[in-house]
């Protein structure tokens, strides 16, 4: 991650991005996502790291490269895998608990919901 790379550099830093949503995220006290509150405590142990927005697809020399490469990696099939979020995993227990088994005939299943009352 860059701002672990960061971290060790005993000087002024900033790191850009175009990701808009990523940062906001970051901004959040109350994000539940491990990534973002492992970033959380990054930044705040290492108050020489500045986090920097820039819009994207304007002509950035840097960013455009990033993104150049970000699609090379996806191409590929880069083996970094992000985990899954909480709700997305909720979802699909939810679906799989609800369907049947194939040939399973007239045997019924109750309903669950996972979901905070």
């Amino acid at each position: 991650m860059t701002i672990e790379a960061a971290s060790s550099l005993h000087r002024p830093i900033k790191i850009w991005t175009d990701s808009l949503p990523s940062l906001m995220a970051i901004l959040n006290p109350k994000s539940h996502h491990s990534m973002v509150r492992e970033i959380q405590t990054l930044l705040l142990f290492h108050k020489h790291i500045h986090l920097r927005w820039l819009k994207a697809h304007v002509g950035y020399l840097g960013n455009e490269c990033a993104d150049q490469l970000a699609k090379e990696a996806i191409r590929k099939g880069d083996p970094f895998l992000l985990p899954k979020p909480l709700s997305y995993m909720k979802s699909e227990i939810n679906g799989s608990i609800l369907v049947p088994p194939v040939g399973v005939g007239d045997v019924t299943f109750p309903v669950v919901n996972l979901r905070k009352k």
